[in-house]
């Protein structure tokens, strides 16, 4: 699910328009909802866009948390408030895409019951460890799993967020039994694991990062096809065993279904503006996170194709509705 639509940016920058909505809009504070608490991927990657956005938009741009249901409680917040512009959310892998496939009655839909403005990139999962855990590696982690089964736990974001479906998925390839211990966002489960409540955890690049360079968090494996050229010293899962482990996670901007076609237009130029920046491209890269530039209809036929995704994935991996 690569997104290669970089030529989209022309049509946008140059779409009708434009110029006369650079006068109306924005003209007051941006409201952007970071669905998750603070401390986590979708938090980190939300106020370094913000920060952009305000920049480049001329106007405040004020991220409030709104934590709860894997990104749900935040994002139906927001498919419920005026479609004017003003009131947005960090849309991604969790509350677009997998929460439509393992929670019945999620309260929104992801796709019918938003404007999807852009996106802001892709990002991967990685398995980590607290420092104190005897495994070195994927086969080391996999062998302590197999000699304590149902004593090894492992911290997520959430129920139905993307790193409790590779947890799901671990368990299924490698045979192994560990158990999920889901929190109420990153940030208070990577404190549970760095306090070592909670041996392991499955966690978005982003927020891991800044800790598996302190040394404060070992990186066993990661959901990416390939190494990282930022990060090339944490092998894959696929070169470590499980070729099936692949989880390729997506950040990008929505607002509530309806929103004024200048608006839309608007704010996705300030984003592709802002991705453009070469700081915040160096920003985001250190922290394993790959800008994308991408217009409104590609976005929305994206997040479409996602939730078909995970769909699948989430019937692969045996998760039940939530």
């Amino acid at each position: 699910m690569k997104i290669t639509r970089r030529a989209a940016l022309a049509a946008t920058l140059l779409a009708p328009g434009i110029a006369r909505a650079q006068g109306a809009y924005p003209n007051r504070t941006i409201r952007l909802v970071v669905p998750f608490p603070p401390g986590g991927s979708t938090d980190v990657v939300g106020r370094l866009a913000a920060e952009r956005l305000q920049s480049v938009l001329g106007q405040s741009v004020v991220v409030e948390n709104r934590g709860g249901a894997s990104g749900g409680v935040g994002s139906q917040a927001v498919a419920r408030m005026a479609a004017d512009g003003y009131s947005l959310v960090v849309s991604g892998v969790g509350s677009h895409g997998i929460v439509p496939a393992v929670v019945a009655n999620p309260g929104y839909d992801a796709l019918r019951d938003f404007t999807h403005v852009g996106m802001l990139g892709l990002f991967h999962s990685v398995l980590v460890v607290h420092p104190s855990f005897p495994a070195r590696d994927l086969a080391g982690f996999i062998a302590e799993a197999k000699r304590r089964p149902g004593a090894v736990n492992y911290a997520t974001s959430g129920n139905g967020s993307s790193n409790h479906l590779m947890g799901e998925l671990i368990k299924l390839e490698a045979g192994v039994d560990i158990v999920h211990v889901p929190y109420r966002g990153a940030g208070p489960a990577l404190q549970a694991v760095l306090a070592n409540e909670v041996p392991a955890m499955c966690d978005s690049l982003p927020s891991a990062a800044p800790h598996i360079r302190a040394g404060s968090l070992r990186a066993i494996a990661i959901s990416a096809r390939t190494r990282l050229p930022t990060m090339p010293e944490i092998p894959t899962f696929g070169e470590s065993g499980l070729p099936r482990v692949i989880v390729e996670n997506w950040f990008g901007i929505a607002g509530p279904a309806g929103m004024p076609a200048d608006a839309t237009a608007r704010l996705n130029r300030a984003m592709a503006e802002a991705l453009a920046q070469p700081e915040l491209v160096t920003k985001f890269r250190e922290i394993g996170f790959e800008p994308q530039i991408v217009d409104p209809a590609a976005t929305t036929r994206f997040v479409e194709e996602n939730i078909a995704f995970w769909a699948d994935a989430v019937k692969r991996a045996g998760v039940s509705n939530l």
